[in-house]
């Protein structure tokens, strides 16, 4: 995935709103891969201080507990930071500036393990005694993405990550509603916000980059109108 991607909105300059978005695959994949992110990796991407509602507090008092509270073995980084189990995926690069494995990344890797006799078992604890031989399971396996075993398959070029097709425009509303556009979608759409309104339609090209990625992240999670909070600042970020 570039480190930008390229968006067309459909805008009513008059009330500054977001109409529509026409997207790529690439915007897609995007938004949709946000619902794969665990609550405490979102929390700590967008920062617990300015999060609206309870769960902000939530993550700082996990943060502020001493560690003679948790049981033995138990590690606040397992709440505060926890591991997606494939980071690297194109989707969810534009969260991390585009760049793959980079040590400080917001999104830490997810790990299996497994024993030196490679039985049929795997677990997220380093060193946990494997059920069926009892050895240490220290050693790391790799998870391979569908996207990745579908490569060699035949796969389409370039439709072997993410979610959706490529190839096809989809139509991303105001409030991250995703269609395949068409004419008649757009118009309908179109119409339905024209109705006793006198509009002044223009076209806008906007880059999307790790921060108007994190802003449409935080947007989300408290915003009907998030395209036109991120895009033409109807709200402060």
């Amino acid at each position: 995935m570039a480190s930008k991607i390229s968006l067309r909105l459909l805008v009513d300059a008059k009330t500054k709103k977001v109409l529509f978005a026409e997207a790529g695959k690439e915007f897609v994949d995007f938004v949709f891969s946000l619902l794969t992110l665990p609550i405490g990796a979102v929390v700590k991407l967008i920062s617990a201080g300015t999060m609206h509602g309870s769960i902000g507090r939530l993550y700082q008092s996990v943060d502020h507990i001493a560690a003679s509270y948790l049981l033995p073995g138990k590690d606040k980084s397992d709440l505060l930071q926890p591991k997606v189990l494939h980071p690297d995926a194109p989707e969810l690069l534009l969260l991390q500036g585009g760049k793959a494995g980079d040590g400080a990344s917001p999104l830490p890797k997810f790990k299996l393990y497994t024993c030196a006799g490679y039985c049929a078992t795997a677990t997220v604890e380093a060193k946990a005694a494997c059920p069926q031989c009892r050895q240490a399971m220290a050693t790391e396996v790799a998870f391979v993405l569908p996207s990745a075993a579908g490569a060699g398959q035949g796969g389409a070029a370039g439709e072997s990550g993410g979610y959706v097709k490529g190839l096809v425009t989809y139509m991303v509303t105001d409030g991250l509603e995703v269609t395949p556009m068409s004419a008649i979608s757009s118009i309908t759409l179109i119409n339905r916000f024209s109705v006793g309104k006198d509009m002044e339609l223009a076209e806008k090209l906007v880059s999307v980059g790790m921060d108007e990625g994190l802003a449409l992240l935080k947007a989300a999670l408290r915003s009907d109108t998030v395209l036109s909070d991120v895009f033409l600042a109807r709200k402060k970020q």
